[in-house]
This record gives C-alpha cells, sequence and structure tokens, in this order.
C-alpha cells in the first residue's frame, strides 16, 4: 500500500513542477518573443494537460489522503491558470515591442 501512495506523491510533485516551468516557459516567451509565444503555448498544452491527469488513476488506486486530492485539484487549477495567462499574454504586446513602436519619429 505504501508503493501506490508514493506514486501519488511523485505524481504531485511533478504536476506542481512542470506547471511551474510552463508558466515560467510562458512567460519569459512573452517577454523576448511575444511572436512566438501562440507556437509555445501550443506545445505547453499537452504537458499543462499530461499533468493535471496523470495522478488520477494513481489517487483512485491508493486510496489517497484528502490532502493529495486537494494538492492534485490545486495544480489542476494552477495549470488552466497558466495557459490563460498565456492565452491573455498573445493579445497584449511584448514590452520590447511597445518599446520599439514608440521610440520612432
Amino acid at each position: 500500500m505504501a508503493a501506490p501512495l508514493a506514486l501519488v506523491w511523485l505524481l504531485i510533485t511533478v504536476q506542481a513542477l512542470t506547471v511551474a516551468a510552463c508558466a515560467m516557459l510562458l512567460a519569459r516567451r512573452h517577454r523576448t518573443d511575444a511572436s512566438g509565444l501562440a507556437r509555445t503555448l501550443h506545445r505547453a498544452a499537452p504537458a499543462l494537460l499530461a499533468a493535471g491527469a496523470l495522478p488520477v488513476p494513481a489517487l483512485l488506486v491508493a486510496d489517497a489522503p484528502a490532502v493529495a486530492w486537494g494538492l492534485w485539484g490545486a495544480g489542476t487549477i494552477a495549470a488552466a491558470l497558466a495557459y490563460a495567462v498565456g492565452d491573455t499574454l498573445r493579445d497584449i504586446p511584448s514590452p520590447q515591442a511597445a518599446t520599439h513602436a514608440g521610440s520612432g519619429p
């Protein structure tokens, strides 16, 4: 019974790291190259989806405690928010583009 529970905690940790990495990647891409943000967003979406879906079977099999379910839910909400922020950033010009546009004659 300890092995499935250890797998649950491992997958929840991987979920948190994946969401943080994707959010950081989307934020950096917006600062450096806003035109490539759409492509990066489409590449990050499957990773965010997989990070949210992979812990579910382990949570069901391991009869996981409420804390694990809560952390999984928080990670899933964070993944949705990371995608939503990345999608919103697509419509906002990058700070560098705004600086170059304002420095003209």
